[in-house]
């Protein structure tokens, strides 16, 4: 697992929208098994669901993406990597610590970042510009 994908990347997999042959592009560039933390999995779902909250797709539709979304987790196509919540929170403070106040980023982008140096990613795949500035400055490649 050699890449983390942004949940943003993840969420374009299994709904539609303008971005998402890019996003499907750039994750068929990896082989499977990918990386999959309890945020990203926490915050996919969640922006499905504000999907359907903001009537950019139905109920169903919601319903729909998060069952193959559910269906890849348990298939196998991903997987969670060995890491402890502690690991991750700790490397977060560090990044926003030296980070934050220069870079502007959000708690959940440091906590992504944070998530993929403490699994060993060498990939970092967003279309967050923050993000992958955050992601850049502490060693990761950043795509696309």
């Amino acid at each position: 697992m050699d890449a983390y994908f942004d949940s943003a990347i993840i969420v374009k997999l299994y709904v539609q929208e303008a971005t998402s042959p890019d996003a499907i592009r750039l994750v068929d560039g990896y082989a499977a098994p990918y990386a999959l933390t309890r945020w990203q999995e926490l915050e996919v779902k969640n922006a499905v669901r504000l999907k359907a909250f903001r009537a950019e797709i139905t109920p169903a539709e919601m319903s729909q993406s998060i069952a193959a979304f559910d269906q890849d987790i348990a298939t196998g196509r991903w997987q969670r990597p060995p890491y402890t919540a502690e690991a991750v929170e700790q490397k977060a403070e560090e990044l926003s610590a030296s980070h934050s106040a220069t870079l502007g980023c959000r708690t959940l982008d440091i906590i992504h970042v944070a998530a993929a140096r403490v699994i060993g990613a060498k990939d970092f795949l967003t279309f967050d510009g923050r993000q992958g500035a955050l992601a850049g400055q502490v060693g990761l490649v950043v795509k696309p």
